[in-house]
């Protein structure tokens, strides 16, 4: 593994400068969800001026996102894991906060995936690099809380992003006929600028940290080979680990996707109002995840070794055979939201627990491409398949423009996936026992 050497840039896991990075980190993770699910809440007035049907917005949502995050992941969490982070992860940021300011003055569908898909590769940086800087930052007894920090925002960003979206799309259309720019377009544009902004403060206040070797006998063996060799040995165990999140992200993602154009189509929300009431009813069931799932999982650590994320995460499988399915078909609108902040907290032990255990039972030099390849897993199902699943099995015995569509759909996707999560979390548990353990 090439070592960081230079003095000016290396420093080590000491001092006030770790937490500014660890914040910095997380605003810019808490800003990557916007510019992600800022196309969700303004996918009706995009429709309308663009002229795109749902397969066309699921797509810009789904694959259009996540192919070239996917294709993009794996290659630069392998330079991440080798190279200096801090350069990678600014091009990531600077690039996908101008791909979501541009996507303000795309023409039509290819335009916007282009877009969308500048957007991918931008972000597909930033989990990777974020892992392995902070496992570098903290020594392994103080690197659970700044994890936790920075993971839990996918738990409260999922949902939460709608509300900044929705404050965004009123600003937009106060300003709008002024600056002679449609509101979703003018969103577009305000959304990508904080990341900017924050780029620059990472530039100024950030450096890079010397890296932390596994103390193994095979610390110096980094490369792709070396990664997929791990891999094999520890399939048993990888394989559903990592399946577990794409196949939640199915759901966990097709419901911010389209759960605002649920509300607008079928409870009659307008679609700022529909996002205000999404973020700020369920947004707390995330911010319960941050606390409750890291503190389950370290309970069941004590007993037993490597086994606390696992075991946690088939507990919330178990939950999720109730409570997917329900959720999305039930009338009443209060009541529907009200179940949907159960989902979300059940979905939130994906967006935490996993990069916890890959802090716990993985070498220093492949967190960054496991993190990555969740994050493939993640987004080739989630992204990729979810949204336009949803909208088809929505469609299977349905009326051909039939309102119920959407949240049809994502109650079925709900019935598909628990049950697999199930399974795979029970062969993750059986398969823990044998993971070697990382004292780093």
């Amino acid at each position: 593994m090439k070592q960081i050497d230079d003095s000016r840039n290396a420093v080590s896991a000491t001092g006030w400068r770790k937490w500014i990075a660890v914040g910095l980190l997380t605003l810019l993770f808490a800003t990557s969800f916007v510019d992600r699910f800022i196309l969700s809440l303004l996918a009706d007035p995009i429709s309308r001026d663009l002229g795109l049907g749902d397969s066309q917005l699921g797509l810009l949502m789904g694959a259009g996102f996540s192919i070239l995050y996917s294709m993009a992941g794996l290659p630069l969490a392998h330079w991440i894991d080798t190279y200096q982070r801090k350069r990678l992860l600014l091009a990531g940021v600077v690039l996908w906060s101008l791909t979501t300011i541009a996507s303000g003055f795309a023409t039509g569908f290819v335009s916007l995936l282009v877009c969308r898909s500048g957007v991918a590769i931008g972000e597909a940086v930033l989990t990777p690099a974020a892992v392995s800087l902070i496992a570098d930052y903290f020594i392994r007894e103080k690197r659970a809380t700044p994890m936790a920090v920075y993971s839990s925002v996918g738990a409260i960003m999922g949902t939460g992003s709608f509300i900044v979206g929705a404050y965004a799309l009123e600003l937009a259309g106060s300003v709008s006929q002024n600056l002679n720019m449609a509101p979703w377009r003018l969103t577009l544009v305000m959304v990508g600028m904080p990341g900017l902004l924050l780029a620059a403060c990472f530039f100024i206040f950030v450096r890079e940290p010397q890296r932390r070797i596994s103390a193994d006998k095979e610390a110096g063996n980094a490369s792709i080979t070396d990664f997929f060799s791990y891999l094999g040995k520890n399939g048993a165990f990888y394989l559903p680990f990592l399946l577990s999140g794409g196949l939640l992200t199915i759901f966990g993602l097709g419901m911010p996707s389209w759960m605002p154009t649920i509300l607008v189509r079928e409870h009659g929300f307008e679609p700022s109002a529909a996002g205000y009431a999404f973020g700020f009813t369920t947004a707390p069931a995330g911010l319960v995840g941050i606390f409750f799932w890291p503190w389950l999982a370290m309970r069941i650590e004590k007993i037993r070794r490597n086994a606390g994320p696992p075991v946690a995460l088939l507990i919330a499988a178990c939950a999720a055979l109730i409570v997917f399915p329900i959720a999305p078909r039930i009338e009443n609108t209060n009541l529907m939201l009200a179940w949907m902040t159960i989902a979300v907290m059940i979905s939130g032990a994906w967006a935490v627990l996993p990069v916890i255990g890959f802090q716990i039972f993985s070498p220093s030099r492949f967190r960054g491409r496991l993190a990555a390849m969740n994050l493939l897993s993640m987004n080739l199902l989630g992204f990729g398949v979810g949204p336009i699943l949803i909208v088809y099995l929505g469609r299977i015995g349905a009326e051909p423009a039939g309102d119920s569509i959407l949240s049809l759909g994502l109650s079925r996707a709900g019935m598909l996936v628990a049950p697999l999560l199930l399974v795979a979390m029970i062969i993750c548990v059986i398969q823990s026992r044998h993971l070697v353990d990382i004292e780093d």
